[in-house]
């Protein structure tokens, strides 16, 4: 039902229209950014892609960024090494250096010192080292020095050492333990059984125990044990005797004890046990023959022999 107001002049007014607020328009909400941009560029073909994704594997980049350029060093080194103009170039360049290096008044040797050897070892070691001083250390070539050094019969051993414009050769020398005889040639052998040197004449060295034979010099720790065990004999020993480089032959001034050819000092060492007790290196015994490991035979000297003929002849009745 119409509400009806009525003014002063008793009218009916139609009522007042209703206030309405004013209607504001609405702003278009921004749209994405995504749907207006047109995109101009085309999409990635199969291989940009499939090179994007083996561009993410980490032994891709690893290929690219390091192993491709180390090759193409290598590649280009190689080439010019198979040039003939930069290889020459380079090996000048190289000498020219090695010359200035080796001119330096640091790397000059001078003279050569040799502290220890026999006059003659020291004149055979500067004869074959050849020096023409002064020279380089760079031209000298040490290692080969020290092998001819080394080369020499009596030398064990040599090191050398370059110290302020001297070339130090310090050598350990061969020392003569055994004088060997062979073939009329008389040689001087160190403890191992090499030869340190050619003497003339046996009495050179007199004082070392003497090897006689074909072969000796093979059988050296086999003679030095022998010798140790004829030591308290030492006196009246004349040497040892190599028999078909295979045994040995124990020689005295009026007597000889032939040896086995296995465990040789053994059977030595029974018979220096019946000098002690019989002194049976003092009979009349020319030859002891231990070859036989089983049974020792004994040989009587001429003298012995005639005796015993006589004796048995007297025994007998008759002569033997």
């Amino acid at each position: 039902m119409r509400m009806m107001i009525a003014d002063r002049q008793d009218r009916v007014l139609p009522p007042p229209p209703r206030q309405q607020a004013p209607r504001t328009k609405a702003k278009p909400e921004p749209r994405s950014t995504a749907l207006v941009k047109i995109r101009s560029e085309t999409a990635p073909s199969k291989f940009s892609y499939r090179m994007e994704r083996l561009w993410l594997t980490s032994w891709f980049r690893n290929l690219v960024q390091i192993w491709m350029p180390i090759l193409a060093l290598v590649l280009g080194l190689f080439g010019a090494y198979l040039s003939p103009a930069v290889n020459g170039w380079v090996s000048e360049q190289a000498q020219a250096l090695r010359n200035a290096v080796a001119a330096r008044p640091e790397l000059r040797i001078e003279r050569v010192s040799i502290p220890v050897g026999s006059p003659d070892l020291q004149r055979q070691i500067l004869g074959i080292m050849d020096l023409a001083l002064p020279v380089s250390l760079l031209d000298a070539d040490l290692a080969r020095l020290r092998g001819l050094v080394e080369g020499l019969s009596a030398v064990k051993s040599a090191s050398l050492r370059f110290e302020g414009g001297v070339l130090e050769v310090v050598i350990v020398e061969r020392m003569p333990a055994l004088v060997w005889r062979n073939l009329n040639r008389i040689y001087l052998l160190d403890e191992n059984g090499v030869k340190v040197a050619e003497v003339p004449r046996r009495q050179v060295r007199s004082d070392l125990p003497l090897l006689v034979g074909e072969g000796a010099d093979r059988a050296v720790l086999e003679a030095r044990e022998i010798f140790s065990v004829l030591e308290p004999e030492s006196e009246r020993l004349l040497g040892l005797l190599r028999m078909g480089e295979r045994r040995w032959d124990v020689v005295f001034p009026n007597k000889i004890i032939m040896l086995p050819a296995v465990n040789a000092a053994d059977a030595l060492r029974g018979i220096m046990m019946d000098q002690q007790e019989r002194r049976i290196l003092d009979l009349d015994i020319s030859v002891i023959d231990l070859r036989d490991p089983n049974r020792r035979i004994l040989r009587l000297n001429s003298e012995a022999l005639d005796q015993l003929r006589r004796a048995r002849g007297l025994m007998d009745g008759e002569p033997v």
